[in-house]
Order: structure tokens, then sequence, then C-alpha cells
């Protein structure tokens, strides 16, 4: 078996938008349920889930729909467009009713979820940025592993003022949505 080649960092690179990710999908390059981002211009291949991650996301789907109002509606691994470079697919995100996933700002979310296991240094850091600089106000990551919420909020175009982990037996409430309050050890029972 032959060694990954790695490409050096000083080499010229194709940078695509998500216009050229659609024409890619339409000429069949691509197929249209490809887990992949968009994060600078480069497709970014998403890792395959986990039973424990799937099992976090589905309790906290649970959560959100039972708890939201009827204004708000739940997306799930829906595409988020911030930037001509750049789309995520959050594992859950709550937003308002009246707004077309397509047409969603980081500033109209009310709530983003990233559920990490293998991603958690990439959700805590690149994704925490990208947030920030778009917006989102209530950025949680719920960290699999060590059973915890690490909740993100004053986002600044330098990254969040505020990071604050909170453990699976405390109460976490969204911050835009208050009435929406968990205990991540209750959810998992």
């Amino acid at each position: 078996m032959n060694a990954p080649v790695h490409p050096s960092p000083d080499l010229p690179r194709r940078l695509f938008t998500t216009q050229d990710v659609f024409r890619m999908v339409e000429a069949g390059v691509m197929q249209e349920d490809e887990n992949v981002e968009l994060i600078g211009g480069e497709l970014v291949v998403m890792a395959a889930k986990k039973n424990d991650h799937e099992i976090f996301k589905s309790a906290l789907l649970e959560w959100l729909v039972k708890g939201k109002a009827d204004d708000q509606r739940v997306g799930v691994e829906t595409t988020l467009y911030l930037a001509e470079m750049l789309f995520v697919e959050p594992d859950l995100m709550l937003y308002p009713r009246t707004i077309k996933p397509q047409d969603l700002a980081g500033g109209d979310l009310t709530l983003l979820i990233e559920v990490s296991d293998d991603s958690l240094s990439r959700d805590l850091g690149l994704k925490a940025s990208i947030y920030a600089d778009h917006g989102v106000r209530d950025y949680w990551v719920v960290d699999v592993e060590a059973r915890r919420v690490i909740v993100h909020r004053d986002p600044t175009d330098e990254g969040y003022r505020s990071a604050r982990s909170f453990e699976a037996d405390a109460e976490v409430a969204a911050l835009l949505a208050p009435e929406l309050a968990m205990r991540l050890s209750s959810l998992l029972d």
C-alpha cells in the first residue's frame, strides 16, 4: 500500500465557489448527497458519523422539536451558505420559520449545534471562528466523549468573547430561546 501524497502548501490551488459546486453536481462530477463542506473555497470531506454521535444528535433533535416555538424550524445537517466560497452543514440549527434555508445568515440563527467526537478540535477552532465571523450568536459544541456542552456567545471578527463549558448535569439554556433549557444527562437517559 502506498503512503498518501500530501500536496505542498505552496502549490497553486483551484478554489471553488458554491456555484461551482452546484454545477459539479448538475454535471454528475459530484453526487448531491456527498458529505462535504466548502471552507475558504476548498472542498472538505466530512468524516463518517459514529454511533455515539448519532445517539447524541437524535436526543438533541427530539429536545429541540419538543421545545421549540411554533415560529421556529429545526434544521438537521442543513446546508448553511455563509459566503460565496463557504458553506457548512451543522448538525442541528434552529431558525425562524419565515426564512428559507438558502437565505439564512449567521445572525438569523436562534441556535446552532455541532455534535463532536473526532471533530472536536475542528468544531472548537475552525468552525467556531467561521460561526463567530458570520454572527452566530449562540453556538454549542456537544462533546460526545467528555459528555459536556461548550457554549459560545458574543461573536466578534476575532472569535467568540465567551466560551463556557457545562458538564452533563448542569442546565444550559438557549440564549435567544431561554425556554429551551436542558441537561445533557437527562437527554441520554
